[in-house]
């Protein structure tokens, strides 16, 4: 008799714990625990993707690689980084008892041999009377019922471009507050008013996708007192309230957008798009981590000519992700996913929450974009990741293995290799990947009735994609180098070499997937790269010194040059500082 694979998700197993507001992608935080788990420092393991990582889960993860003697003193001052930052969930000093439920519940063995990490390591020297009892919160509030967390955010970044008159900057002011109630409910507020300009090849994208990369309604920003600095005005906030109604199941409503992979990009889920309205549903039961995701998109963007007080129209999203990691050194996920448009309400059929979206879809007709995926990792040699995705739009076998370049065979792929503590040196992480999407993948054939050149149901939102940044049609390589030669001074070399086949005036090569696939000009022959074959090469170094907790200054020197039908070669100077705030690059 075959259990029933759904009955998992309502079992209430022994060794979950209630989850936690996210560790960031592109922080301190998250890079250290990608190492860590790589590295096996620890004799658990992260039983879930490292896809926004849960805080309370990555802190107990940390609590026992803190306990190894064979750290090196960096490695001991990474943990150290990691738990200023989430200081509420390391134990109560040895004097007292430890906490007994909830978020900050910590079982905590201490070993002789190396200090005792709990809340006393942390000794409270607040400025005045109230800022900074803590080392990384500007404020803290904590009752036996509430905690609070505020801090500042701020970037500000200066860029001199070559050939570029204008002045490229950055101006973001904001806050960032989390907090608990009752040890169950948490909550999580990113803030930021935002003023920016920026470089010429994004100034183009924006241009032709009438899309700000990453965010939503924008305004033109024009300072009448200093010259040739012009940019964008834009509000921009990442919010969402989460509670645990068992200890298995963490329910979360918010506004934001997610990340599924292992990998430098995500073919399958990425967080390059502007935020959205969603509702999530975690479930993590023995070694399966299950999640659902119902979103609320758009097709268009303000910029299309739809925004200040007109409402956009919506299109909706759901999605499954069922990961299953049976040790330390291997996760295999499975992912669909299905966008949809409706005369503004959800197609409830979607709400279906076990993996089978392709039949619900063939029931009501077939009228939707449904896609499959494959993620999987391999940690090995406790040094080094193996990682890859597998993205399926519509394909046949026949037409693939005939390969007469079908244009539905629309499917991509990532492979990629990480490798820690390289070549024997501390804190030296390489990291390579290769990425390719045929053309046409991501894209749709039906369109607005009022803006018929873009599709109602294609895999984005506000004209921004919802996995890779380059839509479809491209094949790219990446190269990381990150090197921390002391506690506080992180490096990072980046290459990108690309080959994208874009449109000319009237086209659609396939690279651009908020156009409908039915204006494609050939059945047959199509092959990734075709339309205005352009190549991009793209050198990066960045230096960053922390000189307070998770506030740096920042240099930065890009080299970018693209070739097509002409040639453009850009080198860019920045420098900057940033305090909570992610480093967040567009580059593509």
């Amino acid at each position: 008799m075959r259990f029933p694979v759904f009955l998992l998700f309502f079992m209430i197993p022994l060794f979950v714990r209630a989850q936690s507001p996210y560790v960031l992608r592109y922080t301190v935080e998250n890079h250290i625990l990608d190492r860590y788990d790589i590295l096996q420092k620890s004799d658990t393991f992260l039983c879930f993707s490292l896809n926004n990582p849960d805080a309370k889960m990555s802190s107990s993860f940390l609590m026992d690689v803190w306990k190894r003697q064979d750290l090196t003193a960096k490695d001991r001052y990474n943990v150290e980084h990691f738990f200023k930052q989430y200081v509420e969930f390391l134990p109560v000093s040895q004097e007292n008892k430890p906490t007994s439920s909830g978020f900050f519940e910590n079982n905590y063995t201490e070993n002789p041999l190396v200090p005792v990490m709990d809340k006393s390591y942390f000794p409270s020297k607040p400025v005045g009377k109230y800022f900074y009892r803590t080392p990384a919160h500007l404020l803290h509030l904590e009752t036996p019922s509430f905690q609070l967390y505020i801090n500042p955010v701020l970037q500000f970044l200066y860029t001199h471009e070559t050939g570029n008159d204008n002045i490229v900057f950055q101006n973001t002011r904001g806050a960032e507050i989390k907090g608990y109630i009752d040890k169950k409910v948490y909550f999580f507020a990113h803030i930021l008013e935002n003023q920016r300009s920026f470089p010429s090849f994004v100034e183009e994208g924006i241009r032709t996708y009438l899309a700000i990369p990453g965010q939503g309604f924008s305004k033109g920003f024009n300072s009448s007192v200093i010259k040739n600095l012009k940019g964008y005005d834009y509000f921009n906030a990442r919010t969402y309230i989460g509670f645990n109604p068992v200890k298995s199941m963490q329910l979360e409503l918010g506004h934001g957008n997610h990340f599924i992979g292992n990998g430098y990009r995500s073919l399958l889920l990425s967080d390059f798009s502007a935020p959205y309205f969603y509702f999530k549903i975690n479930t993590r039961v023995w070694k399966f981590h299950y999640q659902n995701l119902f979103k609320e998109l758009s097709p268009i963007s303000t910029l299309v000519g739809r925004g200040g007080d007109n409402i956009l129209p919506k299109k909706y999203a759901a999605t499954h992700y069922l990961a299953f990691r049976p040790n330390q050194n291997i996760e295999i996920g499975l992912f669909e996913t299905v966008v949809f448009e409706r005369q503004n309400h959800f197609e409830f059929q979607y709400l279906n929450p076990i993996i089978l979206y392709r039949a619900v879809e063939h029931n009501l007709g077939s009228p939707d974009n449904i896609l499959l995926g494959l993620n999987v990792k391999w940690n090995f040699l406790k040094r080094f990741s193996l990682y890859g995705q597998v993205i399926a739009d519509e394909f046949k076998i026949s037409e693939v293995l005939k390969n007469t370049g079908w244009w539905a065979n629309k499917f991509g792929g990532q492979i990629g290799l990480k490798y820690i503590n390289a070549f024997e040196i501390d804190q030296l992480d390489i990291q390579l990947e290769y990425n390719v999407v045929r053309p046409y993948t991501y894209s749709h054939r039906d369109t607005l009735d009022f803006f018929p050149q873009f599709s109602n149901a294609s895999y984005s939102t506000n004209n921004q994609p919802l996995a890779h940044p380059l839509g479809a049609n491209f094949k790219e390589f990446v190269a990381l180098i990150r090197y921390k030669p002391t506690n506080r001074l992180y490096t990072q070399a980046r290459i990108l070499n690309t080959l994208v086949g874009r449109d000319g005036p009237g086209e659609n090569n396939g690279q651009n997937i908020f156009k409908p696939y039915t204006t494609l000009p050939e059945l047959y022959g199509n092959k990734i790269g075709q339309g205005i074959r352009t190549t991009i090469f793209s050198l990066h170094f960045d230096v960053s010194y922390e000189f307070y907790h998770n506030t740096f200054i920042d240099l930065r020197y890009q080299l970018r040059q693209e070739k097509s039908n002409s040639e453009r070669q850009n080198s860019l100077y920045s420098i900057g500082i940033r305090m909570n705030m992610q480093d967040i690059q567009i580059d593509y």
